[in-house]
């Protein structure tokens, strides 16, 4: 495989990640099943951070990996907002 198409499909999965565990914490359904699922998909967006690393290592100048670079530094930033509102909504 090529570097870019291995930098790519990195960068993406701290998005991915982050859009699953959004859609499997509204959806409702809650078995012990789905709360792992939402546990390694927090992990991973939260840790988007290292796949922009490990995707500027591989490649540097493609435009697509940097502006998923981007995308990936803002998903712990979702994260952590996400983990704040929770806190606020139990009233701590």
């Amino acid at each position: 495989m090529n570097k870019k198409i291995i930098a790519i499909i990195a960068e993406l999965i701290p998005l991915i990640s982050a859009i699953t565990s959004y859609t499997l914490i509204v959806a409702g359904p809650n078995t012990s099943f789905i709360r792992g699922v939402i546990t390694v998909t927090m992990i991973l967006a939260f840790f988007g951070f290292v796949f922009c690393i490990v995707g500027r290592k591989l490649a540097k100048e493609e435009k697509t990996v940097r502006v998923l670079g981007v995308f990936d530094c803002i998903t712990p930033l979702l994260v952590i907002g996400f983990y704040v509102v929770a806190i606020f909504s139990f009233g701590l």
